[in-house]
């Protein structure tokens, strides 16, 4: 039986949401700005310890705020599946302080209205554009340090734009879903493209 698993993407406009999906999936990279109008939803299939799942990924439009009851979900066509979302991957831009005071609102939001909140909800936070590091607003260390060890979140930088660490972000999203008890009974994942002793199969 081929479980489902499904990862609502979500960030400020313009941090690059859909390139590191597209790129997790085509390993693919435009450098045309599209901004994302509606939700989309990427459907990949991954290989982890040799038995397939189903990966629902919600590539989630800027939503004003994170939907506070399932009525609210579906009133708006950009929040659907996004309260019942398995993970959650929440996306800044490493030059763009405001991207990151989205951010930290979202995750809030998810805390106060999700059951369980993210002690058991996996949350990733990814830095996107890793690429244009000099033009950071603060130090890595700092943004890590908060997320990991204030939000008890999941944190990764990527740059979509050279293909770095995104195989590696989702691995993580997986580890964090795998140890908070999402899929028990599966203790290692592997990775497509990842080093030799992590690699994945994406279908």
């Amino acid at each position: 039986m081929v479980e489902t698993l499904s990862i609502a993407v979500i960030g400020a406009p313009g941090v690059g949401k859909t390139s590191i999906i597209r790129q997790f999936i085509y390993n693919d990279f435009s450098e045309t700005y599209n901004p994302t109008q509606t939700r989309y939803v990427y459907r990949p299939s991954v290989i982890l310890n040799g038995v397939m799942y189903d990966l629902k990924i919600l590539d989630v439009p800027p939503i004003s705020s994170f939907p506070s009851s399932p009525s609210q979900e579906w009133l708006d066509a950009r929040c659907r599946g996004v309260r019942s979302a398995n993970a959650y991957i929440l996306v800044y831009d490493i030059c763009c302080v405001e991207s990151f005071e989205y951010v930290k609102m979202i995750r809030q939001q998810i805390v106060d209205n999700r059951v369980g909140s993210s002690s058991e909800v996996p949350i990733l936070v990814v830095g996107s554009k890793r690429d244009l590091q000099r033009q950071r607003f603060t130090q890595r260390r700092a943004v890590s340090v908060l997320v990991k060890k204030t939000w008890k979140c999941g944190y990764v930088e990527c740059s979509a734009k050279y293909n770095w660490h995104v195989l590696l972000l989702f691995k993580e999203l997986l580890g964090i879903a795998v140890a908070r008890g999402l899929r028990p009974n599966h203790t290692s994942i592997r990775l497509q493209g990842a080093l030799q002793r992590n690699r994945c199969n994406v279908m």
